[in-house]
């Protein structure tokens, strides 16, 4: 083998050999630290944490409920009135607890508890006089901007209640602030007994006001809840007369006696929007016109919902 064949086939040795050092030591390294680069998970993106909104004021008991009461709020003994001039100095407290409630992901609702003493007078239309102090409670709230759809209001019986010498009523409401809760269920039983049994208030001869029974005040509450707690919904208010006098004297008398109602209606806290009124006068009796009994049923107003 001469020395120019030997000479050419060291430089080929020398050629296969660094390329398979090359190759073990250097590509193989880097194909294992791919690798074990590729394997590990890419980290993720820690989530923003929104920050829940919270009360700064108030209590929480066992349930979770936050608990708080506005000490400047008063009623006189045996009134469901009160001056929103307590409120003055209290608007950031206000406005705190609207944000709050008004929060989707809360899943808050208001709720408004109004005490009453055994011995007051109840001169309003609700059931009891603690009822009618929470409505005005709850007008008050809707006035700055919490909706009626997420405040509950409820009443109580309270003769331990501190009155002073003004027989000004010391602590007559208590707020909390806890989770929603499902009307669904209720809804559908109000639904059901004001198509079964629906309002229907009687009127005296040539009157344009009536008493009304225990039995029709719940029913004003309980559409009162119907059209708090449901979108979009309303109430018709029909007033009906009986035969005696003009078509056109009775069509007027009938939206008169529907006004009447609701007035009584709005009164309980429901926005004028949701309440339209209409007169059938004499139209659509229910009874005979020929006996008195008959012409007394056919003097009414009625409510239906939508």
């Amino acid at each position: 083998m001469s020395k120019k064949t030997i000479y050419l086939l060291g430089i080929l040795i020398t050629i296969i050999l660094g390329t398979f050092l090359s190759w073990k030591y250097c590509c193989t390294t880097n194909t294992d630290d791919l690798q074990e680069t590729i394997a590990q998970p890419i980290p993720k993106p820690e989530p923003i944490k929104e920050e829940t909104p919270k009360l700064s004021f108030g209590n929480i008991d066992e349930k979770g409920n936050i608990n708080f009461s506005f000490d400047n709020i008063k009623f006189k003994k045996s009134s469901m009135d009160f001056s929103p001039s307590f409120m003055t100095g209290l608007d950031t407290e206000l406005n705190e607890l609207k944000d709050f409630v008004i929060q989707p992901k809360n899943e808050k609702a208001l709720s408004i508890i109004g005490y009453y003493m055994s011995d007051e007078t109840n001169n309003s239309i609700f059931p009891n006089i603690g009822l009618a102090r929470a409505v005005k409670i709850k007008n008050y709230m809707f006035s700055r901007g919490i909706p009626t759809k997420l405040i509950d209001i409820y009443s109580e019986v309270n003769d331990d209640l501190e009155v002073d010498n003004n027989n000004v009523m010391k602590k007559p409401i208590k707020f909390s602030v806890g989770k929603s809760k499902d009307y669904s269920k209720l809804i559908q039983k109000i639904m059901k007994e004001i198509e079964e049994n629906p309002l229907v208030l009687e009127f005296d001869s040539g009157k344009l006001h009536s008493e009304f029974t225990s039995e029709q005040r719940i029913k004003i509450v309980n559409i009162s809840t119907y059209l708090d707690k449901v979108d979009n919904s309303n109430c018709l208010i029909t007033g009906h007369t009986d035969n005696t006098g003009s078509t056109e004297s009775n069509l007027t008398l009938g939206l008169k006696r529907a006004n009447f109602l609701k007035d009584y209606i709005i009164r309980s806290g429901i926005s004028e929007n949701k309440v339209k009124t209409t007169s059938k006068g004499e139209s659509s009796p229910i009874a005979s016109n020929k006996t008195e009994a008959g012409r007394q049923k056919n003097r009414r107003a009625t409510v239906s919902i939508n």
